[in-house]
């Protein structure tokens, strides 16, 4: 506190994901030094807020675009701080066969709240709700018309946004996944679109970074990520 704007005032707006009492905000752990909080876009008061932090960041930086990652909720922790309460919401009857058999692996617990309801239900609108506002503020602060890239997307994304594949691999294989990938998102209604060109993890070859290029310059979304 009183060191980070973005902090500050999303916390005197009251702007962020809360733990299962409502009251009292999520902790987590990415990418920052130490611990930080979620903003929670689906709180009309969040658009407000981002769309402040957007335009005074255009003073420090004078961005083009806004590429927005781990938009997932993403948390290297299983839950929030101290951890996840055991209840049937946070361990339902039937999970997916998803990374460590859990809900909250890698994000929030699914019993935190957010304004539309429990993180077990809006999980997967974060990043849908948060491309929206990006875009609206991105036009405003460039004039111009907007990029945006989101790694996390849903049903409506792809009129505010584009979207890249994730973390693939430096493999025959995943080149011609995605040209697949590629056409299904066309079919979900995000056109701009596209893979890591040469492969994300591992290191690439000379022959398949090459044919990878040649096969790039055909995707909507293409850039070189190896």
């Amino acid at each position: 506190p009183g060191t980070y704007r973005p902090y500050d005032l999303g916390e005197e707006m009251g702007v962020w994901v809360n733990n299962s009492d409502g009251v009292t905000p999520a902790v987590g752990k990415a990418w920052p030094p130490r611990d930080l909080v979620f903003p929670d876009y689906t709180i009309p008061r969040t658009v407000e807020w981002w769309t402040q932090m957007c335009l005074e960041f255009k003073d420090v930086l004078d961005y083009d675009g806004i590429w927005i990652d781990m938009n997932e909720r993403s948390n290297f922790l299983r839950g929030q701080y101290p951890g996840c309460a055991v209840n049937d919401i946070n361990n339902p009857p039937y999970v997916p066969t998803i990374s460590d058999h859990s809900l909250a692996q890698k994000t929030l617990c699914p019993d935190s709240k957010t304004y539309l309801g429990e993180h077990y239900n809006t999980h997967s609108l974060f990043g849908w709700s948060q491309t929206a506002p990006t875009f609206h503020v991105a036009q405003q602060a460039t004039g111009k018309r907007a990029f945006v890239l989101s790694r996390s997307t849903f049903v409506g994304c792809g009129k505010h946004g584009g979207h890249w594949l994730g973390d693939n691999f430096s493999q025959w294989k995943d080149m011609h996944q995605s040209i697949i990938e590629i056409l299904e998102f066309n079919l979900f209604g995000i056109p701009y679109i596209g893979a890591d060109v040469c492969g994300f993890n591992y290191n690439t070859t000379y022959e398949l970074c090459l044919c990878w290029m040649q096969l790039g310059s055909f995707y909507p979304f293409s850039r070189n990520y190896n």
